[in-house]
């Protein structure tokens, strides 16, 4: 693999949350968010961690065709081409580094099997009120499901925000260390962070450390004091908010530039938010305090890693820091770092989304190339590849896939959707929130689906194919009548993936990327696998695997199929046969 020049210009923006409510944390109220008509482009919010909307390419982005600025495979920090123009500097064989010796010295590789789950989605913090049946929290839920998880393979689950927050769902946070929420107590979530480690799974904090609301407002009348009442070695809980003490934090806090909240500290290190103050993460004691929560949420509640949320916000060195001083680098950690598409004049989406993976690869190696990234790359090209079957998108110009993982696969979490992307957009109770066959549908924001009917052909695809797939709690978790056929899709994919091996940084070779379809084969850790999308059945024989050669179809479904065969069988290193 090899190093990538940085998409020059790159714009992007910040991440977006609904609010139920006004909240005294902003001046300015936040638009209702909607279902956008297109669900192949994210809708234009300059407020949310959406990509913008463009009819043009965007600054720093390559137009089809332009091979001359396209950035090869990915590796470690050093480049392959010049900065100055895009041409290709003489790449020196002694830097060439085998996978085997990458995994053999690379503190992450211990995750290099694993598969996530995200386990809440954007209407679990009201999950007593649309699931009257149940009479108990989100937490308590997660913990009777953990039997499903393991069923799974899973070995990692993101779970919500875990700090008081002025949003329900947890992304406005402003009291760090009360964690009793809409999911639950603090009580409820350290018992499912015991039973969770107890199952081998690793529990992942949601972290939003970007901004936090303010509980108290200055003697100017602004909402720039937060009164930390609930710190562990702190005043009591009882104690008059709002009265400054050691622990507050006061306008010294906020970066001096945010527009909203003008602050008193240094310059903003990323793109401001505007809900919310945005944190000097430059400041010493910012940066000290909040890296000792983070390690009494390891410590004392029993988290493992750390999704970091709107890393656009802030420095990715800080992430790095943060990372390195409280759960180590070996951890499964995650950053949500969504930067922009291409788009052609005509509103459809670039063949070539090398600025997209740039602009990743260009974050990973700022946070010291420690974290992985949501593979945002890899879920635009997949959904409009799957969506409007023009499976030619699965190919990119060096035969590789064209997401993160086609340029640094040991560091991209792929995805079909999350919180963001899915679902509808609407309420959980109303007919828009519905799917034909009556099933709910309004469990996300609804930002950037992926097309619901093809979604098991998306995860064909992410559970066959390096990186750490993520797979999303509607998905697979919802075990009635109305829900299995798609839950009892993925659970087959996992088998097959588990069973084959396949990791982070397993080999893939594409044989075909056409129109209406996708052939490839990947090499896992124990079987080979023949991975087949797309609606076109008439495949020459050299390309679908035959009996009689130790092939096994292992998952089928609607426009995709998987076959298995031990990496020891005869004639597997050339076709199908």
């Amino acid at each position: 693999a090899s190093i990538h020049v940085p998409a020059r210009g790159d714009s992007t923006n910040a991440s977006s949350r609904s609010l139920s409510s006004a909240i005294p944390c902003m001046l300015a109220a936040v638009p209702a968010l909607r279902v956008f008509g297109d669900a192949s482009r994210p809708p234009h919010r300059r407020m949310g961690n959406t990509p913008a909307r463009h009819r043009s390419h965007p600054r720093g982005t390559v137009p089809p065709g332009d091979a001359s600025r396209s950035p090869g495979a990915r590796r470690a920090s050093r480049r392959l081409f010049a900065l100055a123009d895009g041409s290709a500097l003489a790449p020196s064989g002694s830097d060439a580094v085998p996978e085997q010796a990458e995994a053999r010295t690379d503190a992450f590789a211990g995750n290099y099997g694993a598969i996530m789950l995200q386990g809440f989605h954007w209407r679990s913090c009201s999950f007593r009120d649309v699931s009257p049946e149940a009479d108990w929290s989100w937490y308590e839920e997660c913990r009777r499901k953990i039997a499903v998880m393991r069923s799974l393979g899973v070995t990692a689950v993101w779970l919500p925000p875990p700090s008081h927050s002025v949003s329900p769902e947890g992304y406005l946070p402003q009291r760090l260390y009360d964690l009793d929420t809409r999911y639950g107590t603090k009580a409820e979530l350290k018992l499912l962070t015991r039973e969770l480690r107890d199952a081998g799974i690793a529990p992942v904090a949601d972290v939003v450390i970007n901004h936090r609301c303010a509980d108290t407002q200055d003697t100017e009348g602004r909402w720039r004091v937060f009164s930390n009442v609930t710190f562990p070695d702190g005043p009591p809980d009882d104690a008059a908010p709002g009265a400054l003490r050691d622990k507050s934090w006061g306008p010294w806090a906020i970066v001096k530039d945010d527009p909203h909240f003008e602050g008193e500290g240094n310059s903003d290190t990323g793109e401001s938010f505007a809900p919310a103050p945005d944190l000097d993460h430059k400041n010493d004691r910012v940066r000290a305090e909040l890296t000792a929560w983070l390690n009494w949420l390891k410590d004392d509640v029993g988290f493992a890693g750390w999704r970091f949320d709107y890393v656009k916000g802030y420095g990715a060195n800080y992430v790095r820091e943060y990372v390195e001083n409280s759960v180590g680098t070996a951890a499964l950690c995650v950053a949500e770092f969504w930067p922009e598409a291409s788009w052609e004049p005509d509103g459809r989406l670039s063949p070539n989304q090398n600025p997209m993976r740039q602009a990743l690869c260009d974050w990973i190696d700022r946070a010291g190339g420690l974290t992985p990234a949501f593979d945002f790359a890899t879920k635009a090209v997949l959904q409009e590849a799957v969506g409007k079957t023009e499976y030619w998108r699965l190919r990119d110009e060096q035969n590789k896939p064209p997401g993160l993982i086609g340029w640094w696969p040991t560091r991209a979490v792929t995805f079909v959707d999350n919180h963001d992307t899915g679902g509808s957009g609407a309420s959980a109770t109303s007919d828009q929130g519905r799917m034909k066959d009556g099933s709910s549908d309004a469990y996300g924001q609804g930002h950037w689906r992926f097309p619901p009917e093809k979604r098991l052909v998306g995860y064909a695809y992410v559970l066959t194919h390096p990186g750490v797939p993520c797979l999303f709690w509607p998905h697979c978790m919802w075990l009635d009548e109305k829900h299995r056929a798609l839950s009892d899709g993925v659970k087959e994919l996992c088998a097959v993936r588990r069973a084959a091996g396949v990791r982070a940084n397993s080999e893939v070779k594409i044989l075909v990327a056409e129109a209406d379809c996708y052939v490839a084969r990947v090499v896992g850790d124990e079987n080979e696998l023949t991975v087949k999308l797309g609606p076109r059945y008439d495949l020459p024989p050299d390309l679908i695997p035959q009996k009689g050669h130790e092939w096994e179809l292992v998952a089928a479904g609607n426009e995709y199929a998987v076959w298995a065969r031990p990496r020891n069988a005869k004639g597997n290193a050339g076709s199908a046969r």
